[in-house]
């Protein structure tokens, strides 16, 4: 009987032993996702103004200008991938996207910036006809353990915005 307690004892250890996880304070590890932002642009109609590579367009953040390109000349910029996924600034490229009717469009997207940064910045889109849209990006607060979150906002030209998508409507 006294082998048979011993015995439950070290099975006990080594199954508890063995629950290293639940046992584990470290925080998690996160991989925060890059931060990309989509721009649509359209007249007054709804018909995309946005042309493959767009030309004339161009996008300032962080002090440096992104003049627009095609999505294929910004994956041939961008640097070798490493096995970390991080963030990898492409700049300013145009994408096509097909709806569920089977209609396409082209959109600018600006990206890769980093999800883990915080930052307060502005994105200074230049448009051919001269005219300036500003977007501003807040990310601050990173909090990893026991809940993964951290607070971001956007706004355009000093307005409130929700998410990193916008459009944009043009009169001429």
């Amino acid at each position: 009987m006294k082998m048979k307690k011993i015995l439950c004892a070290i099975a006990l250890l080594a199954g508890l032993s063995s629950c290293n996880g639940l046992l584990n304070t470290d925080p998690p590890i996160v991989d925060w996702a890059p931060v990309v932002v989509y721009i649509d642009a359209v007249d007054t109609q709804g018909n995309s103004i946005i042309t493959d590579g767009m030309p004339g367009v161009s996008l300032t953040f962080q002090g440096k200008t992104y003049e627009a390109k095609t999505e294929k000349q910004a994956w041939e910029d961008a640097h070798a991938q490493t096995k970390a996924y991080l963030a990898r600034m492409y700049g300013l490229f145009t994408r096509k996207y097909e709806d569920e009717d089977g209609d396409s469009r082209y959109f600018l997207v600006f990206g890769e910036i980093d999800g883990a940064a915080d930052m307060d910045e502005d994105i200074v889109l230049h448009w051919p006809n001269g005219g300036v849209d500003t977007i501003h990006y807040h990310c601050s607060d990173h909090q990893e353990s026991p809940v993964i979150r951290c607070k971001r906002s956007w706004k355009l030209n000093g307005e409130e915005h929700e998410g990193p998508v916008f459009k944009f409507t043009f009169t001429e």
